[in-house]
């Protein structure tokens, strides 16, 4: 079985891949007499593990349900204007199910290189590569550490409808500081990994999740060297049909508040050589209200079990990637990921742990195709995943292996 599913990945990894390499992109059109640019990719992967099934996957019989892309396109409008917007779609198990998302949609203002404006759907800067990870033709990995970018929280981390500044400032001898300040809100997912969750938990949210959102980043570079701080904050509130607090259904309201995402970060940059670090961390106020009056004894059953919780989980990486030649690059990295920092990271449902060793073959100039292998210990919070599910995972083990194949074509 693991033979067959082996092969059929690979073909199919290699077939679509070999399909997308001769084709002709035109990177320019003219509309109105302005240049527009299109740009875009394709990614195809598979995934064939042992222990716990991965990403709403049957991943342990293998599966090849891992397509994603994007296409966007830009527009300088004037000097100092420019505009752009991205179209993103997945389908990776359960997640996405081919439907259309606007990934970011923006205008953009450059007063000076200290000075700049953004407004509408803007990617948002939080870590060293939160505003990228749509781009996977950067990256030597099939899958960025997990411990801090999960795939199947990509659509509510990726950007935030409001506005930014950011900037630039150069220093004498010293390399440059950058900044982005932002607000605004992060839109809901309706085929997102976190409703997912919520749902295998025993809840189904009454009316989408919002937060309004502040936050910054800000980073030093020189000499390919990068360093940084990012911070974010929010706030949240939802309606809940739940039996996750009782025995019994319950409407209520959950309010989020506060919601904290910090990130710590350094990377060097070589000709050959990329080592970078991340360390997040997050914490989470929330507390509950019921929608509907509770007779006793069932209003103090629900004052107790509702109480206030106050979450605190962290994830970190250390990784290294090296360029041997042209064709091929040889990447490792080891993440973790604590769902409650507040206990022990002993138990399997509050660890995650993974070593990862990938190569990736530039075939062409665009496309790409990437082998990895993962070594994961736990499998996290199923209430709140980090990529394993109730829902295709009766029981659970303490180990997972995987063998993770992506090919990308980008243009």
């Amino acid at each position: 079985m693991f033979r067959q599913s082996l092969i059929r990945a690979v073909v199919v990894t290699t077939a679509l891949g070999a399909l997308s390499a001769p084709a002709v992109a035109q990177p320019t059109i003219k509309v109105f007499g302005r240049e527009v640019q299109i740009h875009g990719s394709i990614q195809q992967g598979a995934i064939k593990s042992d222990g716990n099934n991965f990403l709403t996957m049957q991943s342990n019989d293998g599966s090849v349900a891992m397509t994603d892309g994007a296409v966007n396109v830009s527009s300088q409008i004037a000097k100092k204007f420019r505009v752009g917007a991205q179209v993103y779609v997945r389908n990776i198990g359960q997640l996405g199910k081919f439907r259309p998302q606007l990934d970011w949609a923006y205008a953009d203002y450059k007063f000076a290189d200290f000075l700049g404006i953004r407004a509408g759907k803007v990617k948002t800067a939080l870590g060293l590569y939160n505003d990228t990870q749509d781009m996977e033709f950067l990256y030597t990995w099939a899958l960025l550490p997990q411990a801090v970018y999960p795939l199947d929280l990509r659509s509510v981390t990726i950007s935030h409808v409001g506005g930014d500044v950011y900037g630039r400032f150069g220093l004498t001898g010293a390399g440059a500081i950058s900044y982005t300040l932002y607000a605004g809100t992060i839109p809901d997912d309706p085929k997102g990994g976190y409703l997912y969750g919520i749902q295998d938990n025993g809840s189904e949210f009454l009316t989408p999740l919002k937060q309004k959102v502040f936050g910054g980043d800000v980073r030093w570079a020189w000499h390919g060297v990068t360093v940084g701080y990012s911070y974010l904050r929010s706030i949240a509130k939802v309606k809940v049909h739940t039996t996750a607090i009782l025995p019994i259904p319950l409407d209520i309201r959950a309010d989020v508040k506060p919601w904290t995402r910090q990130a710590f970060y350094a990377e060097y940059q070589g000709a050959k050589l990329r080592v970078s670090a991340e360390y997040r961390k997050e914490n989470r106020f929330q507390g509950y209200t019921a929608l509907q009056p509770l007779p006793p004894p069932i209003d103090a059953m629900f004052a107790q079990a509702g109480a206030p919780l106050d979450f605190s989980a962290a994830g970190w990486f250390v990784a290294a990637s090296y360029r041997i030649s042209d064709l091929i690059e040889l990447g490792v990295y080891h993440d973790q990921y604590v769902p409650d920092t507040k206990k022990d990271a002993v138990t399997p449902t509050n660890l995650i742990r993974e070593t990862v060793a990938a190569v990736r073959f530039d075939l062409t100039s665009n496309w790409n195709l990437k082998v990895e292998f993962h070594a994961v210990k736990g499998y996290g919070d199923t209430s709140y995943p980090h990529g394993f599910y109730r829902r295709v995972n009766p029981t659970f083990t303490n180990k997972t292996n995987m063998l993770v194949l992506r090919t990308g074509f980008n243009f």
